[in-house]
């Protein structure tokens, strides 16, 4: 399970993706199913989910989803190899299946991420884009209190375009410079640094590059009504 050829670009909107996916028995997959949960939404090679797992000093599972399903084979071969039971990854199209799989999850759910997602640059392709109405909903309806959002792109105009969607949430979910003074911010309200402690491999490579990251993280503040 070494090297694997993937797809780059895969079209969430394929009548192959419409199907939701069977959920988890939770138990099965985690040591203890009642810790809080992290889900990290097109976590790629699972690279840094399985770092996240390794050595958070936090009790926590972690929950990566990938819409490509050789990546997802790869990560849980890792999984297994390394004996680590708090963590899964799931071959899902988010689009579809988001909402079930994290409302059936025994524990709270913590803290989501999206970090450099497929920008599907031209605009007749917008649509594709992981961040839609509909999951930014489910995310603060799913969310727990005090739980967290991290949002984080290498393109400036997919970057904008997540924190609008999650911006116009401003009743429910709360950028973290707003609730937290230490939270450290450009003038334009992006993060200055990296809050996980961890670089995807994305952004080492963006950075390597002499590309910016650009980051918000929102945290949830009371119930939507």
């Amino acid at each position: 399970m070494g090297h694997v050829r993937i797809r780059q670009h895969v079209n969430p909107l394929s009548s192959s993706f419409t199907e939701p996916v069977q959920v988890p028995e939770w138990k099965e997959v985690f040591r203890d199913s009642t810790l809080p949960l992290m889900v990290d939404i097109g976590c790629g090679s699972g690279r840094f989910l399985i770092w996240l797992a390794k050595n958070s000093v936090e009790p926590r599972n972690y929950l990566g989803l990938e819409i490509r399903q050789k990546l997802v084979q790869r990560s849980q071969f890792w999984v297994k190899e390394l004996g680590l039971e708090n963590i899964y990854f799931l071959f899902a199209n988010v689009s579809v299946s988001f909402d079930q799989l994290v409302s059936s999850y025994p524990g709270s759910l913590k803290l989501v991420s999206i970090l450099c997602p497929d920008p599907h640059f031209k605009k007749r392709h917008h649509k594709r884009r992981v961040v839609q109405a509909p999951l930014v909903d489910s995310i603060s309806k799913n969310l727990s209190l005090g739980g967290q959002v991290l949002l984080q792109s290498d393109v400036l105009e997919v970057a904008s375009d997540m924190r609008d969607q999650f911006d116009a949430y401003s009743d429910v979910l709360e950028h973290v410079d707003h609730i937290d003074s230490n939270v450290l911010c450009d003038a334009e309200g992006w993060l200055l640094h990296n809050p996980m402690g961890t670089r995807t491999e994305r952004e080492i490579h963006a950075e390597l590059e002499g590309a910016r990251i650009y980051r918000r993280m929102y945290q949830k503040t009371k119930q939507p009504s």
